[in-house]
């Protein structure tokens, strides 16, 4: 995790300093018989903006997951009418150069945890869905959107660049020249612009958007839940790792199923293919 690399003491110092600017919170659901989380923004008077406050519950939600040996999969939505419209600039408005540093660092621990999970992540925009907003989407394995999106990123306009290591996601996602290009543009997509961006993976109608998300996603947790953590892994190891590295972890996790209960269970059962 990245917390390795700074002393614990720095990471309570930023906690502290980012619980003083209240407003909102994260909420995190666990449900165990389906094995699926959600992590809600709740600042809906805001349209989701993020106060220090929900950035410390974010990576509270994301460490309790961590621990979660029984979750499959992890679906970030907001209440209200948006997504998320990026930090709250009341906080951004007294904040110092270092207060911005501190943040960066917090929150790109935050996102590199959830996109290190094993379980498999999902987002869903919706509305206003702009600067760290998309920085959070982009994280996830998933990016669903409803045919109500606006979504963007757009710190440019705002004289500052991408805070929390989404322009470094984007262009893993979509290419160094298409993420420049939205970058600099700052342009505010709908969902058939997202599709062609290739940024999102389905559309769902806003007046049912989290019911037609879960269905979706659901198709992608058919597995037993150690073989989907299993899969989640190796594919983070690819991306963590060097192509031997990765490799030699690929062969250690796959080894333990060969023959094994999951696996036993259903040979005796014949089960074919197609």
């Amino acid at each position: 995790m990245m917390q390795s690399g700074l002393a614990r003491n720095s990471f309570d110092t930023i906690r502290s300093k980012l619980c003083k600017y209240q407003g909102g919170k994260v909420l995190l659901q666990k449900d165990v018989n389906t094995g699926v989380a959600q992590i809600i923004l709740d600042h809906p008077e805001k349209c989701n903006a993020f106060s220090g406050q929900m950035m410390v519950d974010l990576r509270d939600c994301v460490e309790t997951l961590e621990r979660w040996d029984v979750g499959k999969g992890v679906v970030v939505t907001g209440t209200g009418p948006a997504f998320c419209s990026g930090g709250d600039l009341d906080f951004a408005k007294v904040s110092t150069p270092q207060d911005g540093l501190d943040m960066s660092v917090w929150m790109q621990d935050a996102l590199v945890r959830l996109q290190n999970l094993p379980l498999v992540s999902c987002c869903l925009v919706h509305g206003a869905s702009l600067g760290g907003g998309s920085e959070l989407s982009v994280f996830c394995d998933y990016i669903v959107a409803a045919d109500d999106v606006k979504y963007g990123f757009v710190q440019g306009k705002m004289g500052i660049t991408t805070a929390w290591g989404g322009g470094s996601r984007l262009q893993q996602r979509v290419g160094p020249k298409k993420a420049l290009d939205l970058m600099l543009t700052c342009k505010l997509m709908n969902a058939e612009e997202c599709v062609k961006a290739d940024l999102i993976d389905t559309v769902v109608s806003s007046g049912n958007a989290l019911e037609e998300t879960m269905t979706w996603f659901s198709n992608k947790l058919q597995l037993e839940c150690e073989v989907i953590r299993a899969i989640k892994t190796i594919i983070n190891n690819s991306q963590f790792y060097s192509y031997e590295k990765s490799f030699v972890m690929e062969r250690d996790i796959f080894a333990p199923f060969w023959g094994g209960p999951i696996n036993k269970n259903i040979l005796v059962k014949n089960l074919k293919h197609l």
